[in-house]
């Protein structure tokens, strides 16, 4: 758990040196490493979740847990794809080009994840694995969704 929460400051670390950036002398790499590390971290997370839901008695605790780490990531997302960081960086990513010429829409999709973990806490926080499990799928769904918009295919 410790080193998860370095990685979260190291993560607000890069992202917070935006904040004073000058245009010609940004480095898109911390901060495409940034969000690349955040991304895996939500994924970790959602598996965890995925794993104790396929188990016949869950640990309820432990999926608060992974949800709260969701949440707390997902809180951060609008820092992630400043401009900069998209296909001009010449540094190969997932990322399709579609996040910055589609912002209006891509932040759309950042902020119903960002409601989905965030109630996925809320209903965590009660014993109601059936409940856990539906508020898990629907915000599966809208990972997928914006992936399947936003984000290119793994070969």
């Amino acid at each position: 758990m410790r080193s998860k929460i370095v990685l979260g400051f190291s993560v607000i670390s890069a992202f917070a040196g935006l904040a004073f950036a000058q245009e010609d002398d940004f480095d898109p790499e911390p901060v495409i490493a940034g969000r690349q590390a955040a991304l895996r971290e939500i994924g970790a997370a959602f598996k965890g979740i995925t794993d104790e839901l396929r188990k016949s008695q869950p640990a309820v605790a432990l999926i608060r847990q992974y949800a709260q780490q969701i949440d707390d990531l997902a809180k951060q997302q609008h820092l992630w794809f400043p401009p900069g960081t998209g296909p001009e960086s010449e540094i190969e990513t997932a990322a399709k080009p579609e996040i910055w010429q589609q912002p209006a829409e891509f932040k759309a999709s950042q902020t119903a994840m960002t409601e989905h973990a965030a109630k996925l806490v809320q209903v965590a926080a009660g014993n109601d694995v059936k409940a856990i499990r539906a508020q898990w799928q629907a915000l599966g769904r809208t990972c997928k969704s914006c992936h399947d918009k936003f984000r290119e295919e793994d070969d």
